[in-house]
């Protein structure tokens, strides 16, 4: 997908390519905004919003070098507009499916066990603080660049390296405080 193309062509009044646009980016902008708010409808609300402004402003609207960080500024804008910053909502993306066809209780065991290492992970990340945990998930879930994290959530970009270092330390720390925990029930 060239994003650039697409986007030229949206921008020239093109309804298919606005809705590809759409489709393609409103799945993570909304991972994204359960980030920043646990309020599902507020995510919903900004997200419409973002994109009935892009259609509405299509004419004017500049042409982004990078599409995805510049809708995920917006929708972490409109969040912040509105006024709920409060909390931070974790929840991981998809889950991991085998490529490999296994048994019926090979499967059960695989979803079962990737289901706990989720909400392990979801509950080590909730230990976070709530701007640890949106470096987090920009860098590791939206795959972004530092520089780009940094310009999304208005930080220096020496911030964001120490905020992701920091973060990383906290999940080792509390990762191994666990496992001493569940070493110490079983034993």
């Amino acid at each position: 997908m060239d994003e650039q193309e697409i986007w030229g062509r949206f921008k020239a009044g093109s309804e298919d390519d606005f809705s590809l646009l759409y489709h393609h980016f409103a799945p993570m902008m909304l991972r994204y905004g359960n980030r920043i708010t646990p309020d599902k409808e507020l995510i919903r609300d900004c997200l419409q919003q973002v994109f009935f402004s892009l259609w509405k402003g299509r004419a004017t609207v500049g042409t982004p070098t990078n599409v995805q960080h510049y809708l995920l500024k917006a929708i972490r804008n409109e969040i912040i507009k509105r006024g709920n910053r409060d909390k931070v909502h974790e929840e991981l993306p998809e889950d991991y499916h085998s490529e490999l066809e296994d048994s019926h209780e090979q499967t059960l065991i695989q979803l079962q066990t990737a289901e706990l290492t989720r909400q392990r992970i979801a509950h080590l990340l909730s230990q976070l603080p709530a701007r640890q945990r949106e470096v987090i998930f920009l860098k590791y879930y939206a795959n972004l660049k530092y520089d780009e994290i940094a310009a999304i959530m208005d930080i220096g970009q020496d911030s964001v390296y120490k905020t992701t270092y920091k973060a990383i330390a906290r999940l080792q720390q509390l990762l191994h405080n666990s496992t001493l925990l569940l070493l110490a029930l079983f034993f």
